[in-house]
């Protein structure tokens, strides 16, 4: 029979213990370089760096970089939420994106950096206050994830762009419009067809 000191003992060893890991992860996050867009176009497969949000420090990994002719293309990895980011696909429709499972199509291959264990897919990009309304899940889209995750910090190349999204503008597909992510400031708004002039990225996750 464990007496009331012994308790009380293990108790507090379990909280220490508890803080030590916490203090671990805390510190190893720290101890990593913040992102740093120039730093980040040239780094290799492994790279890891920090980006200070408002919920604690995240890491990004990249996750590999491809080759292919004259271009570079690199897979990231958020490694808070788990979501993997491809490079950018180029300029398309939200109805070309959608119809033609453009985030599926091994055409892109490269710029999923040849990840078979991984399954893409166009990101969803509902606001936070759609969440469990409209048809939407009741829980952040990943463009809402990735924001607060810092992916403008983690990423080059986001400012100028917009991205286009899975969903649909209030869950109506009659209304041809989608939402997007604003690249410069972060925001998911509504009317977001771009006919053609709205960039692509696709989001993914290791196949369980």
């Amino acid at each position: 029979m464990k007496t009331p000191a012994i308790v009380a003992r293990l108790v507090l060893f379990t909280a220490i213990a508890s803080l030590g890991i916490a203090y671990h992860r805390t510190s190893h996050a720290s101890a990593l370089p913040a992102c740093d867009a120039q730093a980040i176009a040239k780094a290799g497969r492994g790279y890891v760096c920090t980006v200070k949000t408002k919920g604690g420090p995240v890491s990004w990994r990249v996750e590999v970089v491809v080759v292919s002719g004259s271009r570079t293309f690199r897979v990231f990895q958020d490694q808070k939420s788990g979501l993997y980011v491809s490079d950018d696909l180029g300029r398309h429709s939200h109805d070309s994106v959608m119809k033609e499972s453009l985030c599926a199509s091994p055409d892109y291959a490269a710029q999923k950096g040849n990840l078979t264990s991984v399954t893409w897919r166009v990101p969803s990009g509902h606001p936070r206050k759609l969440n469990g309304k409209k048809g939407f899940p009741d829980h952040d889209s990943d463009f809402v994830v990735l924001e607060e995750d810092g992916i403008r910090d983690a990423i080059p190349g986001l400012t100028t762009k917009w991205f286009t999204s899975s969903s649909e503008e209030d869950g109506d597909k009659s209304l041809y419009s989608s939402y997007g992510y604003d690249g410069e400031f972060g925001a998911v708004n509504a009317g977001c067809n771009g006919n053609g002039n709205v960039s692509l990225r696709c989001v993914g996750q290791v196949a369980q």
